[in-house]
């Protein structure tokens, strides 16, 4: 090797070593223990940030895992949510403050806007406080974070305010479909629409779910409310004991001291023909024995004591009259023939009447009358003038011309009741309309009131006798060829009056037994 070659040898043998130490440097050095990089970890604007979105997004879960109290945030998180189902969370945070080395609070404000249903805004301010836990940034749990006005077990509701009116029964309840569909349809006409301006409200509600204060309202303008009369126990009742019955029945019920009309009820046949219990016109038969002795009593023909002959048969005028399977009772006293409903007796003491007597007496009791009640359209009776002899003697039975009502019938009653017929009402709020009758003759009242309480204790009614102080009257119409009947009961207990029209029942026997049950339902 010469002397140049030995030098590059030497050279390159160096180098090698350098690198060789360079390299071991190398190697040396990463093979030390070094310190991984902290990871990023969120700060209190991002984690406030978290907060708000779950918020955002619904996610109650989620919201409540950024905060200091999980469980009870997601509680009460759950509870605001639940308490604003239809509507939308938004919120944005204020800028985020400087946070020194070392601190471990923070604050932010937070403007929150609920969109209510249909588009309302519902806005406030809040403050997010947070805290390191753990050396994790998280919001400090308390309710105010939802609201500022929340304490502990209070959450938000937003709730709708009605403003519709309503039609309501005489205990104040709502009207519930299907009761007296007889009227129901007529009266919801009557009243018109009870629609109103419906408001709303978010409020501070407690654990049970009631209001603590209101946060922001709009008031609903209400509609207008009505109150029908009918008596829903008293239209129960009714319907059930004209249900009863095979023929065409209904019942009409009011009230005495103010003429509410408490029941009107008619069973399917009779629904067939109209609403028969307010304007059909039927033959009376004998509950019109309460016209004829008042006639009788103001004339001055009888009183309640006057004797008076019931035979079986009579020959009055041209006319033959005959009682109910042709009793007989002898000369008896006027309440006994009352009570009795002898045919003979009323048709004499009704021959011996003026023609116009009738219709005059009638008009006591609301016959000749015609009120205009809200609701319905009702009828009373036809009561003409009786030029004849004849025409007085089957007047005075219920027969010939004489025609009313169920509706008008229930109003005689009540005019027995009290001594005046009160002027009908089926809405509170629309009076009606029609002029009242003059009050029954002193004499009269108490003479009725004696009389139709023995038709119950001795008399025709004597079923009725266990169902507690019923005054009243029987009736079997003769209609047509006069071989069929209609069925009559009128009367009152208490403040209750009432009428009861079996349509084709051949006697008053059928009308007495739905009233029994009417009564009995009570």
């Amino acid at each position: 090797m010469n002397t140049r070659t030995k030098r590059w040898v030497l050279a390159a043998g160096g180098l090698t070593a350098v690198a060789v130490i360079v390299t071991g440097g190398i190697v040396l050095w990463s093979d030390e223990p070094q310190a991984a990089p902290k990871p990023s970890r969120p700060g209190p604007a991002a984690v406030a940030q978290q907060f708000v979105s779950a918020m955002m997004s619904g996610q109650a879960g989620q919201a409540a895992a950024v905060t200091d109290a999980a469980d009870a945030a997601g509680a009460a998180i759950a509870r605001t949510q639940q308490g604003m189902p239809d509507a939308r969370f938004q919120a944005t945070i204020g800028s985020a403050p400087q946070v020194p080395e070392g601190t471990t609070t923070a604050s932010l404000d937070a403007n929150v806007t609920w969109t209510l249903p249909g588009g309302v805004p519902f806005k406030y301010q809040t403050t997010i406080e947070l805290r390191q836990v753990d050396d994790h940034w998280r919001v400090r749990w308390a309710p105010t974070v939802l609201h500022p006005r929340l304490t502990e077990g209070q959450s938000l509701a937003y709730s709708a305010l009605p403003g519709d009116g309503a039609l309501l029964d005489r205990t104040g309840q709502p009207v519930p479909a299907g009761f007296a569909p007889t009227v129901m349809g007529s009266v919801r006409q009557s009243v018109g629409s009870l629609a109103g301006a419906p408001g709303w409200q978010v409020a501070v509600v407690d654990a049970a779910g009631a209001p603590v204060a209101v946060l922001q309202e709009q008031k609903a303008v209400p509609g207008p409310t009505m109150t029908v009369t009918l008596d829903p126990k008293t239209q129960t009742a009714a319907q059930a004991a004209v249900d009863q019955v095979g023929q065409a029945a209904v019942l009409v019920a009011v009230q005495p001291s103010t003429g509410e009309i408490l029941a009107i009820a008619q069973n399917a046949p009779a629904d067939a023909q109209g609403p028969i219990s307010l304007q059909g016109y039927y033959e009376p038969g004998s509950t019109f024995k309460v016209v004829t002795a008042t006639a009788a009593l103001t004339a001055g023909l009888a009183t309640a004591d006057t004797p008076v002959e019931c035979p079986g048969k009579a020959t009055i005028g041209t006319r033959q009259i005959t009682n109910e399977d042709s009793f007989e009772l002898g000369t008896v006293p006027l309440r006994r023939a009352f009570a009795a409903s002898c045919n003979t007796s009323f048709s004499r003491l009704a021959a011996e009447l003026p023609a116009a007597a009738l219709p005059q007496a009638a008009a006591y009791f609301g016959l000749a009358s015609d009120f205009a009640v809200a609701g319905i359209t009702t009828n009373t009776g036809k009561i003409p003038p009786a030029d004849s002899v004849p025409a007085r003697v089957e007047a005075g039975i219920g027969q010939g011309q004489m025609l009313t009502t169920p509706f008008g019938m229930a109003l005689t009653a009540a005019t027995v009741a009290t001594g005046r017929t009160p002027v009908p009402q089926l809405i509170r709020e629309i009076p009606t309309e029609g002029d009242r009758p003059a009050p029954l003759p002193g004499n009269v009242t108490g003479a009725l009131r004696s009389m139709m309480g023995e038709v119950v204790t001795g008399g025709t009614a004597r079923e009725l006798a266990g169902y507690g102080g019923v005054r009243g009257k029987t009736g079997t119409a003769q209609f047509g060829d006069g071989t069929r009947a209609h069925g009559w009961f009128i009367g009152y207990r208490g403040d209750l009056a009432f009428s009861v029209l079996v349509v084709d029942g051949g006697s008053s026997k059928v009308a007495v037994s739905a009233t029994g049950t009417f009564l009995g339902g009570l």
